[in-house]
Parts: structure tokens; C-alpha cells; sequence
């Protein structure tokens, strides 16, 4: 029987906000501390609530977590399987969206207590940075033991190179977590139950179990599963379209220049052009099939001046993450407007 995976979206949302689940929060919080140096925090309250009807409209989204602890430290943990362009500052702004927000006109700087961001992905945020768990911070470029605030902290967690990581790399209690993110869901029970190491992991690990086990919770998180698998085979085929079609383009184009040069630039012109329209055609088709009642007429005269192929891409994200049409052409609008 298959399992659906921890890093689903539904399924680490019922972990970490499902009634009963500030322990968990915590536990993992704690872990993420723990690994780096920082003090506990005894309890949270979590400020974002499990609901299985958000997740019935087929939208794929990164996860937001939210919560705070009893010393007043806000956190916002979010879990993205798929590295989308902006990500990094998508991170930024939530992280200061939520520091901002605590404040009502005319009240006290003072009263603002840190957020914490807690990013769990599933690729390689930061090539350059070996470790799987890095902590960012704003301290200055000549000293960096001088530091300009304390009340933004952002903590990376990339999961791939979890995978390969030493028993010493990181703390006990975060490399079971990761452990449990990365493989929970091809481990039994008796297995699942060697990796607890405190009671907000035994707790993650029941409900878990809990889920696997209910019907309806488990079909949902696979067909999300399926649908982000499809997604990705939507762009990889768009892709590999856009590359024949460019080539065939390129050599017609190189050949009427009639030299070297002519041939290289008209491959990279034709493979440009022919990766757009691939991307052009696999958006309308999408966006047809995700509402069929859409204005497809308006969506093809938005999409004619567009040759750039990370604003494609982007767009194609986008139509997973509408729940309707009207959100879907306001964000390929503004998109268009940057």
C-alpha cells in the first residue's frame, strides 16, 4: 500500500496544526534550536489551523505554518517541495509581514516581539553552503559579531542533503525529524516508533499513523501527490517541445544565413522562440483544462508579447496555484507589469 509522503503539503499541515498538535510545533521547533545553540521555548500555540476543505480544490501552494511561543517569539515554518522562482523572497516577506502586523497605528516599537522563519525544502537552497541546517541573521559584513537585530532569524533545513548527512552533522533529536520528513513514509510502525526521542515526535508520528489509516485523509494526499508529479511532467514535456522545435528553427534559420555565425544564432533564436510557444501552448491547454468555462481568448492576447521563459514557467505555477480564474489572470497581470 502505498503511503503518501511527509513532505505533502496536506499531510505536514495535519502534523504541525491539526487539533492537538502544539506539541509537535514545538518538538520540531525545539529540534531546530537545539541544533543551533538557541534556547528552548517551553510551549507554543499554533496561530494556523488544520482544514481538509483547502485542500480540495486541487491548488498546490507552499505550506505556512504559523505559531507563537509563551515568551512571545512569533514562528512561520514553511515547507516547499519545489524550488519557484521568488522563493527566497517570499520567505522575506512573510517572515516580515508577520513582524509588521503585530503592531496597531501609534503603539510601541518596543512591543514587536522576533519572528522566526523556518524553511523545510526539498532541494538544494544554497549550493555553496554544505550543511543541511544554516541559520541566517542581520549582522554586519565587516564584523559579523556585531549584530543589528536580533528580531529576524530565518533557518534553512534542506532535506536533500539530509540524505547523505553524518550521524555528527547535526543533533540527535533534528536528524531524527529529517529522518522521519525524508523516509517516514516507507518505515513500519515499530520502525517509525525507533525514531522517537521526546513526546512532540511520538505525538507527529501517531498522527502520522493516525492518516495513513484514514481513507479519505490518504487518497487526498496522494492525488495531490499525483497532481504535483503531473505538473512537473507538464513542464518537462514542455520543455523537450520547446527544444526540437527550436532546433528545427535554428537549422532552417542558420541555413538562410548561409555562414557559422547565421547557424548559431539562428539556433539560439529558433531554440528561444520554439521553447516559448511550446510554453504559450502548454499554458492555454492547462488553463483549459483547470477551467473550462475560461477565457482563453483573453489569457492567448496576455501571453503574446511574452518571450521570456522563467515568466512562462511562472505562469504555468501559477495556474496549479489559482483556485479561480479571476485570481489566475490578476497574478499573470501583475506578473506582466514588473
Amino acid at each position: 500500500m502505498e503511503n503518501p509522503k511527509l513532505t505533502n503539503d496536506l499531510v505536514f499541515s495535519y502534523l504541525m496544526t491539526s487539533q492537538g498538535s502544539e506539541e509537535v510545533v514545538k518538538s520540531f521547533i525545539n529540534a531546530t534550536f537545539e541544533d543551533s545553540g538557541r534556547p528552548l521555548t517551553s510551549s507554543v500555540s499554533i496561530l494556523s489551523r488544520f482544514a481538509p476543505s483547502s485542500f480540495n480544490s486541487g491548488k498546490l501552494s507552499i505550506l505556512d505554518v504559523k505559531a507563537q511561543s509563551v515568551n512571545g517569539q512569533y514562528f512561520n515554518i514553511e515547507m516547499q517541495t519545489v524550488n519557484k522562482n521568488g522563493f527566497n523572497n517570499r520567505i522575506l516577506y512573510y517572515g516580515s509581514k508577520l513582524y509588521s502586523d503585530q503592531l496597531t497605528v501609534g503603539e510601541d516599537y518596543a512591543l514587536l516581539n522576533p519572528v522566526v522563519s523556518i524553511v523545510v525544502a526539498q532541494f538544494v537552497m544554497f549550493p555553496k553552503l554544505s550543511g543541511m541546517h544554516n541559520v541566517f541573521t542581520l549582522v554586519s559584513e565587516k564584523n559579523p559579531q556585531v549584530v543589528f537585530s536580533d528580531q529576524l532569524q530565518i533557518h534553512s533545513i534542506e532535506l536533500t542533503k539530509g540524505k547523505n548527512m553524518s550521524a555528527t552533522e547535526i543533533s540527535s533529536s533534528l536528524q531524527n525529524w529529517v529522518e522521519f520528513l525524508n523516509n517516514g513514509h516507507l518505515k513500519s510502525e515499530a520502525e517509525l516508533t525507533e525514531l522517537i526521542t521526546d513526546p512532540g515526535l511520538a505525538m507527529a508520528v501517531e498522527k502520522y499513523n493516525s492518516l495513513r489509516q484514514d481513507p479519505q485523509l490518504r487518497e487526498l494526499a496522494l492525488a495531490r501527490e499525483k497532481a504535483e508529479r503531473d505538473r512537473r511532467a507538464e513542464l518537462s514535456y514542455a520543455r523537450n517541445e520547446g527544444l526540437t522545435e527550436g532546433l528545427a528553427k535554428g537549422r532552417v534559420a542558420g541555413r538562410a544565413e548561409g555562414r557559422a555565425e547565421g547557424l548559431s544564432e539562428g539556433l539560439a533564436k529558433g531554440l528561444s522562440e520554439g521553447r516559448a510557444k511550446s510554453l504559450k501552448d502548454s499554458i492555454v491547454n492547462r488553463f483549459a483544462r483547470r477551467f473550462p468555462n475560461g477565457n482563453v481568448s483573453e489569457l492567448e492576447q496576455m501571453l503574446q508579447s511574452v518571450s521570456d521563459e522563467q515568466t512562462l514557467n511562472d505562469i504555468i505555477d501559477d495556474i496549479f496555484d489559482s483556485s479561480n480564474e479571476a485570481e489566475l489572470l490578476e497574478k499573470i497581470q501583475q506578473r506582466l507589469a514588473n
